[in-house]
């Protein structure tokens, strides 16, 4: 059955709580025993009664429910199978005795792989029953009081520093007879009467033995008798030279059957036509022709024959230069073949070049002696035979032991050398055809006694070859349990011919990689060579493996911390490598007490030698005891699922584990079945879980899960699979006191994790809640990290449910004094603490206080979006990088002692051939290894970057010395990581700061610079940093003339590219500009009181076409940073020629102040521009936007941060058969962009321009994209819009951070628009400016691809004569309009659809009434007080009312919209006055409207059709907008209604009508009528200019007015009841003024035709004041008609 299934959530299970059944206290005298109540099922400890554990040593029963109490009496022993454990109760235990596998008291055995049920005792919600799974042992409202280890005075520590080791002698092994010792007694010379030496020397220093030595084939031999050798005369055959009848020679002393011999004779060949030191003819011909041969024949008894059974060649690597001495060596023996049946024995030298001389010195035939094997007296001691060359059998000269592998090549060959007036002897091997090609020889297996230390040495030279090589010492052989292993004890560092001798030496640790079976062979083996190179001829001298150290027989301890520490107990001793499996475990065989109160430990099997106190103080290993009298034990059963135990849902009960040992528990990869959890507890003050052991768990070791106020202290974990110590995001206030973690390994991975828990990287210390307190905890050996501290930006309770906020600001508690090494990857990862945003107090931040990082394969601390942290006090050593600070801000780095990997360190790793520092080519090697730019740049952020105080850095000199495949070794360096800033503006400062480095470098600048930091400033605040020690302060700087050419004298340069000025603040101030086109630009900054300047160089990221035109984070930016002192400065870009150029743009950013006095400030620098003329030069602001003249791609950008090429060209591809430019999309909100020059949009700001791009969107595969809908608002990404990103300061004052406006929808695709066809997308806007303004395409769906081409951004003059643009449609598209409103309202393009067969717009799925067409005008050419005339056709899919109000009958009118500085008006100006339609239905809306002082140049001016019902479809034609210019002599326009009803309303909608009658006054054109008029205030106005009402002015108003009644009959009219003309004055200064003026012409009325009106009348000064005048014609009988025309009012001046 799935365990995962049944571990699922628990968050809808209740709470427990202490049975109400159960007294407070319990009673247990007289208790009855536990086997009162054992029968054949489980064991029920009844409720309110307390039993006695009374079973016997081994007991099984079916389970153990536990109800009321069950106490065991102390040191009881029993072990006790059951399949689970429910304490529903109370449980008691404790045993007291010294800590030993011999005091074992209770051991509890959880069995079986079946799910037990817990039914609660009393009803708790959600568990009835509770599915417990396998092996349980739960608490639930019960309570646990188990003491196996109090923490009393004297009861000593569960864990300690090893303080020193005490070591194992070395082995004195039987040598191996023949292989590593000498043979003593061999057949034939054991007979003591037989006294032949084994040895036969002809030195020729007393005569020539003739009846031995012959010439062959008729040569002469002669014997020199003044330098005592034979001498091989006239020789003319190549079988000439020297036979040796070796029979006499062995008669009484024959030849021992396969046994080797050794041979050895000293040569000279002297060459009558070579000069003496010539190459020998031998070597001349490639070693093919006359090259010596020593062969051996035997001559068999009567009818058998000869054998010539062997000959060897004096190989070209061993023969000497013409008339030289040289050796001759060779190895024999003799089969039983060989030695059956012969009666002779010849040894022959032949194969000479005839006319050669020959000369032999010596001939050695001989046994190999005693000092051709190690001393049987002590064979370990030293491993290596004759390693130095001077000990050699054959006179000094042979090479044996030593061997080649390719012996048709080369043998080893002794030479000599004179060294100081002395003599030394070294070995040599040329010919060489393989990188193995070296000495070989054979060591004593039986010496590599594990755990053992022995130390490898040689001195090596090579000749023939000028570039380095690298070589390493190789033991190769058949083991015992790894196969044939290629062990590599030895790395030798790259040395070129020129070095001569370099020693390598170094040590290595037996391990069970070194258990041979059989003597292992030894070879060099090099690097740097092939066939193609070449190999180099080898010189090896003084070669060694000699023992230094046996294993660690004993460890020695504290006497007090091992207080009940006893023998038989089992430890654990953590890694003192970079991997925690390098843990080992052990037995105590016996404890002995020293006289300075520590104790030795002396183990059961030795151990690999480990770091101690003694030689690493403070960052020694540790040992735990493992072992606990009480255990806890999961049953073995062939799985990973042991036993787990748990508390939970308990709140409010103090529960104590404290000294047992917990066995195979937990469960692989389920859900809360860890070895021991609290899990979801709340408080439960008094709680301690304490001095426990956990070995071998198969889940974790402690959980602390939604549990607060418990103590985790003084428990040991070893062998955890998952994280060690887990805390979850709810746990809080626990104290985790002096915890050892070691060894945690990866049987969890990412395929049986458990969904939403990360144990597959098996951390010793999980942290995910800032409310805890760590103090003095170990991690040794993470199989990721030691403590991982991170905190979410959420909170996730119980089941990971999210429950609450961002976690990441709240304040952490205490985090000191913890230790982490051996892990794998980082000692500490500490990630996302801003609790800084929470409080804003520099005191109330996030503190580190004490920690120790060493031995971790990667950093020892990590720390990651850390904000305003302070780091006070610790020791880093032995790690790859001793801190990294990554994305961080606002750090402090006090009180530290940061060490390089020190020589012991690499040795032991070595020695062990164990995981190395470099462990990849790429890991550079650092102490602090900081930000170069800063990460964040929010104006809440500190910006400070990184302090550093009272620092030493050392040890960083040596790394590349003791692994070269590290690119570099520093004290500090530098994170890749860039952002925003693209060079260095990371603020740092050191103070108190120590460096100890022998190359006198602080940090390599001229790498930072390859990462991008070209411009390096550091402030040293106390002069710590000077070279020379002189200066109380100064900056350290990357050596660079723009960073020191105004200091004159004051800098000075120092090792690593850097330069040191003394007593000088910098501040900084960064210029962002255009990537593109400013490749030769400098920023050129001149002080102004010197005259001096320096010509800064741009710097940006170059990464791949992606960055290079990233528009975000100055991916596609390049920056010019100036770091000055105080002063006054003119800076100005200028190009390769000097000439003052522009970047298109310049953000102008500050960095805070340094943490000096003094330094540049803002206003300090005055920045130069070129002059520039805008009407020329800003007419088209797109640059390369015409595909005609395009090439590439350049300026424009994009806004996609993935992928690789984005903008790439299209040859031919443009609308007009030019370079189109593609863009790769993935998601909506990328697009592709462009820079606009900021001294353009300076100049231009608040102009109105025209933008205009073609563009075809297509899917990934080229097809034309078939989601594109151009109807949808644009938030719904469904079509393209044009947006301008602008730059704003957030505080101007300090120009310190800018944030990111965007405006979008500035432009849109018009319709119609066809998928397969390009796309228009227009637009017009009022120029904004910034320091940096770009403007973008996007919003188009998700992976839909952009093509562009002749994009233009172009200015848009206002026309008087035509505010709407494309009014008639002419473009025959919906060009310059779009939609008012939001809502997804289908705008069409209609052909032929208006009046006359013309064009017309509809919108349509319109959802509210404003919802219709609307066009953005220009309207910056009409001033406040200028009238705008709005006109056009208009109609809706259902007729609408005219003259009715009802929202869902009424007709559109025309609405004018303007927003200036956020004042938003809203206008009614156009209405429809006839109440009669053109032909199609299409009404004529018109009217007029008086700008008002707020809508003058606005930011925002719309027109847009309203009020019509939401349901219906709206059409559009004809559409105008102009100013009527002011024209005083005649006010009213439209007077002889020959334009109909043009300009003309009614002056209330609902209560009256018009109609356009004809014929007019004089018997044509046209009249209007008012009628339906339901009171005699209905009537007809106008609006007039107000500006032409001047006081005292006089104006004569003319109209003809006739009235009709209801049938149109003539009615007349006397006096007040007839017409009058009315000017009704707005917006006066003491409210509306309503002047009214009566006929002036006296006769009578005529009912059936036009009566003339006429009045004068002098501006008042009321109606003069008013800001708008309108013309009234009412007050007439409401049941008469009015007729109206030829109304004017003419200025009489």
């Amino acid at each position: 059955m799935d365990g995962r299934r049944l571990t699922g959530n628990t968050n809808q299970i209740g709470q427990f709580a202490p049975l109400s059944c159960n007294p407070v206290e319990f009673d247990c005298t007289d208790a009855a025993g536990l086997s009162s109540v054992v029968g054949g099922g489980p064991v029920v400890v009844p409720c309110g009664t307390c039993l006695v554990y009374d079973l016997g040593a081994e007991a099984t029963i079916g389970g153990l429910n536990i109800i009321g109490k069950l106490l065991v009496p102390t040191n009881h022993k029993s072990t006790l199978s059951t399949p689970f454990i429910f304490v529903q109760g109370e449980l008691e235990m404790s045993d007291d005795r010294p800590i030993s596998e011999d005091n074992t008291s209770m051991k509890i055995v959880l069995t079986g792989n079946t799910d037990v049920m817990l039914t609660p005792h009393e009803p708790v919600a959600g568990a009835a029953p509770l599915n417990a799974g396998e092996k349980p042992f739960l608490v639930a409202g019960g309570k646990l009081n188990i003491r196996g280890w109090d923490d009393v005075e004297g009861s000593g520590k569960t864990w300690t520093p090893i303080l020193a080791m005490a070591e194992a002698d070395r082995l004195y092994p039987n040598p191996i007879v023949g292989e590593t010792a000498a043979r003593t007694a061999l057949p034939r010379l054991s007979n003591p009467t037989i006294t032949c030496p084994n040895k036969i020397v002809h030195d020729f220093e007393g005569g020539v033995d003739f009846s031995v030595w012959k010439g062959g084939d008729g040569n002469i031999l002669s014997y020199d008798e003044a330098n005592g050798t034979l001498t091989a005369t006239n020789l003319r055959l190549d079988s000439q030279g020297f036979r040796l009848d070796f029979t006499k020679l062995t008669k009484d002393c024959p030849i021992t059957q396969d046994v080797t011999y050794l041979v050895t004779i000293r040569l000279k060949i002297e060459d009558p036509t070579l000069e003496d030191g010539a190459v020998s003819i031998c070597e001349t011909n490639n070693h093919k022709d006359h090259c010596p041969k020593l062969g051996r024949s035997i001559d068999k008894a009567e009818g058998k024959g000869w054998i010539y059974d062997k000959e060897v060649n004096l190989l070209p690597s061993s023969i000497g230069r013409n008339n030289e001495w040289f050796t001759f060596a060779s190895e024999w023996t003799w089969n039983a073949v060989d030695l059956t049946d012969d009666v002779a024995q010849v040894f022959y030298l032949k194969n000479f070049k005839p006319g050669q001389i020959i000369h032999m010195d010596e001939f050695q035939f001989e046994l190999p002696s005693p000092k051709a094997y190690a001393p049987v007296e002590d064979p370990c001691l030293e491993l290596v035979v004759n390693g130095d060359a001077e000990n050699a059998d054959g006179r000094g000269w042979h090479h044996y032991p030593m061997w080649s592998g390719r012996t048709d090549r080369f043998i080893p060959t002794i030479l000599e050398e004179n060294v100081d007036g002395a003599v030394n002897k070294y070995w040599h091997i040329e010919n060489r055809v393989w990188v193995g090609d070296s000495l070989r020889f054979r060591v004593n297996h039986q010496c590599f006694m594990l755990g053992s230390t022995y130390t490898v040495s040689l001195r090596a030279r090579f000749t023939g070859k000028t570039h380095p090589v690298t070589y390493w010492f190789e033991i190769k052989g058949n083991t015992a349990t790894k196969g044939y292993r290629y062990q590599k004890p030895l790395n030798c560092p790259s040395q070129s011919a020129a070095d001569g001798w370099v020693t390598c030496s170094g040590d290595f640790v037996v391990d069970e990689y070194y258990e041979f079976t059989s003597s292992p062979e030894i070879i060099l083996v090099t690097q740097d060579e092939n066939d193609s190179t070449g190999y180099v001829d080898w010189d090896f001298d003084d070669v060694s493996i000699k023992f230094k150290s046996g294993p660690a027989a004993g460890l020695e301890v504290g006497g007090s911390d091992a207080a009940r520490w006893a023998v038989n107990s089992d430890v654990h001793i953590t890694s003192s490598t970079l991997h925690g499996q390098d843990a080992q475990d052990g037995r105590v065989k016996a404890v002995s007490q020293k006289a300075n109160g520590n104790v030795v430990l002396e183990l059961e099997n030795p151990i690999t030698p480990v770091f101690s106190e003694k030689e690493t103080p403070g960052y020694g290993v540790e040992i735990a005891v493992t072992s606990r009298n009480i255990k806890i034990i999961g049953e073995d059963d062939g799985t990973y699922n042991g036993g787990y135990l748990q508390v939970f849902h308990t709140p409010g009960v103090a529960q104590v584990i404290e000294g047992v040992e917990f066995f195979n528990m937990g469960q692989s990869s389920r859900k809360n079945r860890f070895a021991i959890q609290l899990l979801y507890n709340g408080d439960v003050e008094g709680t301690s879980i304490s001095s426990n052991s956990i070995r071998k768990s198969n889940m974790r070791c402690i959980s602390v899960d939604g549990t607060a106020n418990a103590t985790i202290a003084s428990n040991v974990g070893a062998g955890i699979a998952g994280h060690c110590f887990y805390f979850d995001r709810i746990s809080a206030d626990n104290m985790v006191i002096d915890n050892l973690a070691s060894n945690m390994n990866n049987i969890i991975n990412w395929n049986n994790r458990i969904d939403g828990w990360d144990d597959y990287d098996a951390d010793g210390f999980a942290i995910w809640s800032p409310f805890n307190h760590f103090i003095g905890n170990v991690a040794a050996g993470g199989h990721k990290r030691g403590f991982r501290y991170y905190l979410d930006w959420r909170t996730l309770g119980e089941d990971l449910i999210n429950v609450g906020p961002n976690m990441r600001r709240n304040p952490i508690g205490t985090f000191k004094d913890n230790k982490a090494h051996s892990n794998f990857r980082q000692g500490f990862h500490l990630a996302d603490f801003e609790q800084f945003f929470q409080f804003r107090d520099p005191e109330n931040v996030p503190v580190f206080e004490n920690l120790s990082a060493y031995r971790n394969r990667e950093q020892g601390i990590y720390v990651m979006n850390c904000v305003h942290c302070e780091f006070n006090g610790g020791f880093l050593s032995d790690n790859q990088k001793g801190i990294e600070i990554r994305r961080s801000d606002g750090i402090t780095l006090q009180d530290f002692v940061i060490q390089g990997q020190t020589e012991l360190f690499k040795n032991y790793v070595t020695d062990n051939n164990s995981h190395k520092l470099c462990g990849h080519s790429g890991w550079t090697y650092e102490g602090i290894h900081m930000m170069g730019t800063l990460w964040r740049y929010g104006h809440l952020d500190p910006g400070f970057g990184i302090r550093v105080k009272n620092v030493v850095l050392s040890g960083f000199d040596k790394e590349k010395e003791y692994y070269d495949n590290c690119p570099s070794t520093e004290p500090i360096g530098f994170s890749t990581d860039t952002h925003y800033g693209g060079h260095f503006d990371y603020k740092t400062s050191f103070e108190n700061v120590t460096v100890d480095d022998g190359r006198d470098i602080i940090l390599d600048g001229c790498r930072a610079a390859n990462y991008g930091y070209p411009d390096i400033v550091i402030t040293d605040i106390d002069g710590s940093l000077d070279p020379d020690m002189s200066a109380s302060s100064g900056a350290l700087v990357s050596d660079q003339t723009y960073m020191t050419g105004l200091f004159g004298d004051s800098c000075k340069s120092t090792a690593g590219c850097m330069s040191y000025c003394a007593e000088i603040c910098l501040g900084m101030v960064t210029f962002f500009t255009e990537r593109f086109g400013t490749e030769n630009y400098k920023l050129k900054v001149t002080d102004t009181a010197s005259g001096l300047f320096i010509d800064i160089p741009g710097n940006v990221r170059t990464y791949n076409e992606r960055w290079n035109t990233y528009a975000y984070d100055g991916g596609a930016e390049r920056t010019f940073a100036a770091s000055l002192p105080a002063g006054n400065y003119t800076a100005e870009f200028v190009d390769e020629f000097g000439n003052t150029v522009w970047p298109t743009y310049a953000e102008e950013q500050w960095a805070q102040a340094p943490d000096c006095d003094g330094g540049v400030s803002i206003g300090d620098i005055t920045v130069i521009k070129p002059a520039m003329d805008a009407a020329t030069e800003c007419v088209d602001m797109v640059r390369n936007g015409d595909s005609a003249t395009r090439s590439d791609v350049t300026p424009w950008i994009h806004t996609k941060w993935y992928g690789e090429i984005v903008n790439e060209l299209k040859p031919g591809e443009g609308i007009d058969g030019g370079n189109a430019i593609a863009m790769d999309r993935t998601y909506h909100w990328t697009g592709i962009a462009q820079n606009l020059n900021s001294m353009c949009t300076d100049a231009r700001e608040g102009e109105w321009y025209e933008f205009s791009a073609w563009m075809k969107m297509t899917d990934a595969n080229g097809n034309p994209s078939t989601n594109i809908d151009p109807n949808r608002e644009w938030w719904r990404n469904q079509a393209p819009i044009m947006t301008i990103t602008d730059r704003q300061y957030r505080d101007v004052s300090t120009k310190q951070h800018l944030y990111n406006a965007e405006h979008r929808n500035l432009a849109a695709l018009a319709r119609p628009y066809n998928n397969t066809e390009w796309g228009h997308i227009h637009g017009i806007f009022k120029m904004p400016t910034s320091p940096r303004l770009w403007f973008e395409l996007e919003r188009a769906p998700d992976n839909v691809k952009f093509l562009l081409d002749n994009a233009s951004l172009t200015p848009l003059t206002c026309n008087r004569d035509g505010l709407v643009r494309n009014g008639n449609l002419e473009t025959n598209d919906s060009l310059y309009w779009d939609i008012w409103g939001g809502g997804d309202v289908v705008l069409d393009f209609l052909p032929g659809a208006g009046p006359n067969d013309g064009n017309a717009l509809k919108s349509s799925s319109r959802v509210h009434h404003s919802w219709t067409q609307s066009q953005v005008l220009n309207t910056d050419c009409v001033n406040a007080g200028d009238r705008i005339a709005f006109s056009a056709k208009i109609k809706t899919s259902v007729d609408c009312l005219i003259y009715s109000w009802d929202s869902n009958q009424r007709c559109n009118d025309i609405f004018f919209h303007t927003d200036k500085d956020n004042v938003r008006e809203y206008h009614r100006v156009g209405y429809i006055t006839a109440d009669t339609p053109d032909e199609g239905g299409w009404h004529h809306v018109h009217g007029i409207h008086t700008h008002s002082e707020n809508g003058e140049k606005p930011d925002l001016a719309k027109l847009y059709f309203a009020d019509a019902n939401p349901n219906w479809d709206v059409y559009t034609a004809d559409v105008k907008a102009y100013v009527l210019e002011q024209n005083c002599q005649a006010l009213v326009e439209n007077p002889d209604m020959e334009e109909k009803d043009l300009y003309w309303t009614y002056t209330d909608r609902d209560r009256s009508k018009v109609k356009v009658i004809t014929p007019g006054a004089g018997g044509s054109g046209h009249a209007l009528r008012l009628y339906d008029r339901d009171h005699s205030w209905r009537g007809l106005r106008q609006v007039l200019d107000p500006r032409c009402f001047v006081p005292g002015e006089e104006f004569t108003i003319n109209a003809k007015f006739r009235l009709t009644d209801a049938l149109l009959a003539g009615v007349a009219c006397a006096g007040t009841d007839c017409p009058s003309v009315v000017l009704y004055g707005r917006t006066c200064p003491n409210g509306d003024v309503r002047e009214k003026f009566w006929n002036a012409l006296d006769m009578p009325w005529d009912s059936e035709g036009w009566n003339n009106y006429d009045a004068t009348f002098a501006v008042s000064d009321e109606i003069a004041a008013c800001g708008s005048v309108e013309l009234w014609i009412h007050e007439v009988n409401p049941s008469w008609n009015i007729e109206i025309d030829d109304v004017q009012i003419y200025a009489n001046a």
